[in-house]
């Protein structure tokens, strides 16, 4: 064994093991030198929330090609601001490196209107929901078909079922009542957040009024967090159909009622 870690043979083929490994390891700098050299290689920024022109400009001034490869509809997010890019913020890339991009679609899509006529407004609400519509105003109209979504209205002008609108259209239902002035339980709110309260209001054929925020909310992320602290109808009265209810929220939990919230929930 000795003898053979001694002789010619071996020492020829261990000088050349290490002969290929440091022509590996220097093809392997040589190539990273090559790839990445100073003036070649650039960092991609971070262009999300960019509007399509200023990402253009921006990436060229870095050298670095622009191309968009999709775009995806946002309710309320107005057309061409980037939503993702390939490759990610803080990748190296060399210069000419096309950056691909998604953004918000410019046009608004549209979907039929579904036809809710004479069901109960809770059904009619759920399905334009499941639609993309906003539901806005609840009004009352005499008709034998209690509690039924009979007219559906859109900007104050009606509109047939099966017409096509806009996504994110907000909707006005005319719902029947068989005795003019019949009148709703006002439910119970506290704890729930905006749009909870208006869910629930509309379950029970009445419009959410006014909405205000105390001191604790800043940010619009605030606003979707915070809870109803005041309304100003009581609960478990009497009020008449379509009637406003304004609420007030808080992030303070402390301002809270003491509520089962299970239970005010299980009414959405």
């Amino acid at each position: 064994m000795l003898r053979f870690l001694f002789s010619k043979t071996f020492i020829l083929q261990l000088i050349l093991a290490g002969i290929f490994i440091a022509l590996v390891i220097l093809g392997t700098y040589f190539f990273l030198i090559n790839y990445a050299k100073t003036g070649e290689a650039v960092t991609v920024p971070n262009l999300e929330g960019y509007d399509l022109v200023e990402a253009e400009a921006e990436l060229t001034q870095l050298d670095l090609e622009i191309e968009v490869i999709d775009s995806i509809f946002h309710l309320g997010q107005q057309g061409g601001i980037i939503m993702e890019q390939q490759p990610r913020e803080g990748s190296m890339v060399k210069k000419n490196r096309k950056i691909y991009l998604t953004i918000s679609r410019y046009e608004t899509p549209t979907v039929k209107v579904p036809n809710v006529l004479n069901q109960t407004s809770a059904i009619a609400i759920s399905k334009l929901n499941r639609r993309g519509f906003i539901i806005g105003k609840l009004t009352s109209k005499t008709d034998p078909c209690d509690g039924c979504a009979i007219g559906i209205e859109l900007n104050g002008k009606t509109i047939q079922p099966e017409t096509n609108i806009p996504v994110g259209s907000k909707i006005d239902l005319i719902i029947g009542q068989l005795n003019e002035g019949a009148n709703s339980v006002v439910p119970t709110l506290y704890g729930l957040t905006k749009d909870e309260a208006t869910q629930v209001l509309h379950n029970f054929e009445l419009n959410r009024g006014a909405y205000n925020f105390d001191e604790t909310v800043e940010t619009g992320g605030d606003s979707l967090a915070a809870r109803v602290f005041y309304q100003s109808e009581k609960s478990g009265e009497s009020i008449k159909l379509g009637s406003p209810i304004n609420i007030t929220l808080t992030l303070d939990i402390t301002k809270l009622p003491n509520v089962n919230l299970d239970s005010i929930k299980a009414s959405i």
